[in-house]
């Protein structure tokens, strides 16, 4: 692993968005060697209540979420629960997981991925606008780096 320092100040650096959700990447993968990334993540308010949970799998990633503020519903292989600030859930390689905020307040969250990757390849599809679906380069890309699966719900 790389000896360099990483400080990251309270900027745009890595920040983009998904849609109406906001993020920052704090930690890049390329800064660990590959070791593990790190962002906050804020999750826009109103998500449909008939909805899904964007529901999808990792099979070379682990992903762990830090709730800092706010109230998700959280998809955790077969379970649903209801996650509160100062919680943490960890979606192991291979588990189908995702998220909804059924709330009208943002949900604040820091979301870690082991090996890094994602966040990276988060940062690059969804920064400039383009590819929002995620149709031919997130979900792609996803899917050749780390075994990902998308629309499991």
């Amino acid at each position: 692993m790389s000896g360099e320092l990483i400080v990251r100040r309270d900027d745009d650096h890595g920040a983009f968005a998904d849609g109406p959700d906001r993020a920052r990447v704090l930690v890049f993968a390329a800064d660990t060697d590959g070791a593990y990334g790190l962002m906050e993540w804020t999750v826009a308010p109103g998500a449909d209540p008939g909805g899904g949970h964007g529901a999808h799998r990792h099979r070379g990633c682990e992903e762990s979420f830090y709730v800092r503020a706010g109230t998700l519903e959280f998809l955790l292989g077969e379970s649903v629960v209801t996650l509160q600030a100062g919680d943490f859930v960890r979606a192991p390689p291979g588990v189908r997981h995702g998220y909804a905020n059924r709330t009208d307040r943002p949900v604040e969250l820091l979301v870690s991925f082991h090996p890094g990757g994602l966040e990276s390849l988060l940062h690059k599809y969804r920064s400039d606008g383009g590819d929002p679906a995620g149709e031919t380069g997130f979900m792609a890309e996803a899917a050749a780096l780390f075994g990902s699966e998308f629309g499991l719900d």
